[in-house]
């Protein structure tokens, strides 16, 4: 999960009207109006560069869907509300079971609070809610998943560091499939590549300092090959940062990061 500016988002031409429109038709006929949301696929998947918000899969594994972060069903006044939209994929917006690990996740029309008795019964309730669901729209929420070399994710905090943000970490990824074992597979090919990548460069350091051409060339296409998969649009781009922050102790790992914000 990376943060995607939701803020930035163009809305086609003409969108707000048919909101407003949609809105006024009354919260019962909702689900005749889905084209107003459909419409905004676009422009949610240009904000990620075509990931999903949840996994930062580029969208190949599955069907692609407007998702209604405060699920429609529950919260039928947002339904036309763009800030209430982000781009999923069907792992991780529809229920499922993986039956490698037998592991059931997909967010559907979940949408589980800290404190279940302040459900909002309107927009201006909204405010009162404490989500347990991870928001990648939120600066601070992408950072409290963490990652290992084994492609499993895990809460960045203990319980005894943050029993709030702890809970959180642990229902977003469930519900959220994070640790369908597709994906966890996938995170640990990418992490091998990455070692590997690291490896080599960091043999090539001291014979590339020597001013030898063909070395020097190779240090920086692995340099280049790093720095392409922590690009915000490079799938899986803050699980490959996660694993060379593991590699900080090297300086010019270091200054990698650094360069590549």
């Amino acid at each position: 999960m990376r943060e995607v500016k939701l803020e930035s988002i163009v809305l086609p031409r003409g969108w707000e009207l048919k909101a407003q429109r949609a809105i006024e038709a009354g919260h019962q006929h909702v689900n005749k109006h889905d084209g107003v949301w459909k419409a905004c696929k676009g422009p949610l998947k240009a904000l990620s560069h075509d990931k999903c918000y949840y996994c930062e899969i580029v969208q190949e594994r599955s069907d692609n869907a407007v998702d209604h972060f405060r699920p429609k069903s529950l919260y039928p006044w947002s339904a036309f509300r763009w800030n209430n939209y982000r781009f999923a994929c069907t792992y991780c917006n529809s229920r499922r079971r993986d039956s490698e690990n037998d592991r059931t996740g997909g967010k559907g029309d979940n949408f589980p609070l800290l404190d279940m008795n302040k459900r909002a019964t309107c927009l201006e309730e909204e405010e009162e809610e404490c989500p347990l669901l991870l928001d990648p729209c939120q600066p601070d929420d992408p950072g409290l998943i963490d990652f290992d070399e084994s492609g499993e994710p895990s809460p960045t905090y203990s319980r005894e560091e943050s029993e709030t943000r702890h809970l959180r970490a642990v229902v977003s990824i469930r519900l959220y499939h994070l640790d369908h074992q597709d994906l966890v597979d996938r995170r640990k090919a990418l992490a091998n590549k990455l070692v590997r990548i690291i490896n080599v460069a960091d043999k090539l350091l001291p014979h590339a300092e020597k001013g030898i051409p063909g070395v020097d060339a190779s240090f920086q296409e692995h340099i280049r090959s790093l720095a392409e998969a922590i690009q915000p649009e490079a799938e899986l781009s803050s699980f490959s940062r996660r694993i060379l922050e593991g590699y900080r102790y090297l300086r010019w790992i270091q200054n990698l990061i650094e360069k590549v914000s």
